[in-house]
């Protein structure tokens, strides 16, 4: 299946359209005088201006947070990998020490094992 991309100059150019022909759909279909009719596109123009605001206002605003989002990104990201870097190493370092610790005190518990074998079978 075939996934357009929204794209906001399509948006807004259809909203404008769709606006100019529903306010000329209504003021052609709805009998009114000369001066109710004016009065009527008037504020269909209005309406459509303001929604035309409100969307770029709108997109404005979401690429103003999306700035400040990457902007926060970019800050926050290298110092967390640092600093799982960081406790990556720590851990590297601690458990090295661990693990010599029981490899000894698993060659004395073995030869621990081995000399109480012995003991029984003399």
């Amino acid at each position: 299946m075939d996934k357009k991309k929204f794209s906001g100059k399509k948006f807004v150019k259809g909203l404008v359209i769709g606006g100019i022909i529903g306010g000329s759909a209504a003021l052609l279909l709805a009998p009114r005088s000369g001066k109710e009719t004016r009065k009527k596109i008037q504020d269909e123009i209005d309406d459509t201006f303001q929604l035309i605001m409100d969307v770029k206002n709108g997109a404005e605003e979401v690429q103003s947070n999306t700035s400040q989002l990457q902007e926060i990104a970019e800050n926050l990201i290298p110092d967390f990998i640092e600093g799982t870097e960081k406790s990556l190493e720590r851990f590297k370092f601690k458990s090295k020490y661990r693990l010599e610790d029981i490899k000894k005190q698993l060659a004395k518990i073995e030869t621990e094992i081995n000399d109480f074998s012995n003991s029984l079978n003399e």
